[in-house]
């Protein structure tokens, strides 16, 4: 049977992205480089429910729907697995290429999820900001990440490769606004519509 357009283009990116990882992997050796999609994945591989998201961190349903997230993990870490990937909307985000940057960066240290719950439920403080850049210094140092390497990183054109090629594989499987999941490969969009796929799975968590 022959593949429809969107997959063809979709396995392509997926391709891609892999070679970039594998290639990245080879280069470092044994220099004790983290994998950064992997720094940026929680939860074990045998979860029931495999979570992806596609994420622009300045978005606040995004910010609603990290909190609503934090708390099922919490409560059921041995059956989720949740997996954050990059779709920022500098349209209307100010910030949303900036911080984006800086979780890939201190992704690449393994400091991703320190840094993501400092970074979520502190949006509103951060969003109005004409330069944030000295709050997610903050952050990066309150998560425990290497700030030469930070700032290194920060101005690596491949960085920005990165992040805007994990935009275009979400564009290429549908994706259209933030937050946007894949829930056992079933595309969910929206905090309200998160919440009633993930009760399929659990009990409701009472407010």
């Amino acid at each position: 049977m022959a593949l429809s357009k969107q997959k063809i283009t979709v396995l392509i990116i997926a391709l891609a992205v892999g070679v970039v990882v594998v290639t990245k992997l080879i280069l470092s050796g044994s220099s004790g480089t983290v994998d950064p999609v992997a720094a940026r994945t929680k939860g074990p591989k045998q979860a029931k429910v495999n979570i992806v998201e596609f994420i622009d961190f300045e978005c606040p349903a995004c910010a609603y729907g990290a909190k609503q997230l934090k708390e099922y993990t919490d409560r059921y870490p041995d059956d989720i697995r949740v997996q954050v990937k990059y779709y920022p909307l500098m349209n209307i985000h100010h910030h949303a290429l900036q911080v984006a940057s800086y979780a890939e960066c201190v992704a690449r240290q393994g400091k991703f999820w320190p840094f993501f719950d400092m970074l979520m439920p502190q949006q509103s403080q951060w969003s109005p900001l004409i330069n944030a850049d000295g709050v997610f210094d903050e952050m990066a140092k309150g998560a425990g990440v290497d700030m030469n390497k930070l700032k290194s990183c920060l101005s690596s054109e491949d960085v920005t490769t990165t992040i805007m090629s994990e935009k275009a594989l979400g564009r290429s499987l549908g994706v259209q606004s933030t937050p946007t999941y894949f829930i056992n490969d079933q595309m969910v969009v929206g905090t309200k519509s998160l919440e009633e796929e993930l009760n399929k799975y659990f009990p409701k968590i009472s407010k």
